[in-house]
């Protein structure tokens, strides 16, 4: 039985491809914490030798979402609390600068791509749609982050915030919101299409430090829809 992903592409250097393949399942939550990344299973699974694979892996733990175990191999990195505030209070910062140079970028087709995540994203947290608010909030914030046209402020965005992109964290900020309309993303966007410098930079590092008080508080019993 061939047990390659659907996904798979030989046009691109194996290594990326496995490096892609892993760290999409461990964001999406296939992969759980904790769990150990078998070489041999891994190696069948893409007909390859341990060299593309540990060389995934090492990238996997530059990026924070995979560590090594002594004598023991390669497991899905867990996200403790520490970690988690540890990164939120570096990407606060760093969204608070990308959002004050962002403004000296803004075009009318930003604004418009920033107002149809926002709508998408109303509608996945209706639908309670994990899987799809993950991926669009991810890409609100990004998306501001990016329109900073500031390469090393993005790549230092993108390794810090992507290792805690993933459903569970999403499902736990679901459960833990008292009310949706509390969150501030279109009170984020009005400030940065109305060029309110200060009060976006403000804002939006509230935002990001309140998402983490959300995650750390006492869950709420999510409604069923």
């Amino acid at each position: 039985m061939d047990n390659t992903p659907e996904n798979f592409q030989p046009a691109l250097l194996l290594h990326d491809q496995i490096f892609q393949h892993l760290r999409e399942q461990i964001i999406k939550g296939q992969l759980e914490e904790g769990k150990r990344l078998n070489e041999v299973n891994l190696q069948k699974m893409f007909k390859t030798s341990r060299t593309p694979i540990r060389e995934a892996f090492r990238r996997l733990e530059a990026e924070g979402f995979v560590e090594f175990l002594p004598r023991k191999g390669a497991f899905v990195r867990s996200i403790s609390v520490e970690n988690l505030r540890e990164a939120t209070e570096v990407r606060a910062s760093i969204e608070g600068l990308a959002i004050r140079l962002a403004m000296h970028n803004a075009t009318p087709d930003h604004l418009d791509a920033l107002a149809q995540l926002l709508d998408d994203m109303d509608e996945a947290f209706k639908r309670r749609n994990i899987e799809r608010y993950t991926a669009l909030h991810y890409r609100f914030h990004k998306y501001i982050v990016e329109m900073s046209q500031n390469q090393i402020l993005i790549r230092l965005y993108v390794s810090i915030t992507e290792p805690f992109v993933t459903n569970r964290l999403t499902y736990k900020y679901f459960t833990r919101l008292a009310r949706y309309k509390k969150v501030s993303h279109r009170k984020i966007y009005e400030l940065l299409a109305s060029g309110k410098a200060s009060k976006a930079n403000r804002l939006i590092e509230q935002h990001v430090m309140a998402m983490q008080n959300s995650i750390e508080s006492p869950p709420r019993k999510m409604k069923k829809v």
